[in-house]
């Protein structure tokens, strides 16, 4: 799905906005489809590809830092 992004809006709340969800595999996943994109706050507005969430697997895992 293509989007519209706007200028100083940061890519979590893009997806958060779009695909209610911004977790980490979300956000791999969106900057894989948008490789010219290297900034976690967009400089200006721009079209932009989101991932499909069913196809995003989540992290079943907990990491504990004392684990």
């Amino acid at each position: 799905m293509k989007v519209q992004a706007k200028q100083g809006q940061l890519v979590t709340d893009l997806l958060y906005q779009n695909l209610g969800d911004d977790n980490d595999q979300l956000e791999a996943a969106f900057y894989e489809l948008n490789s010219q994109i290297r900034v976690a706050i967009f400089p200006e507005a721009m079209t932009v590809t989101l991932p499909d969430v069913a196809s995003v697997q989540k992290q079943t895992t907990v990491i504990r830092s004392w684990d």
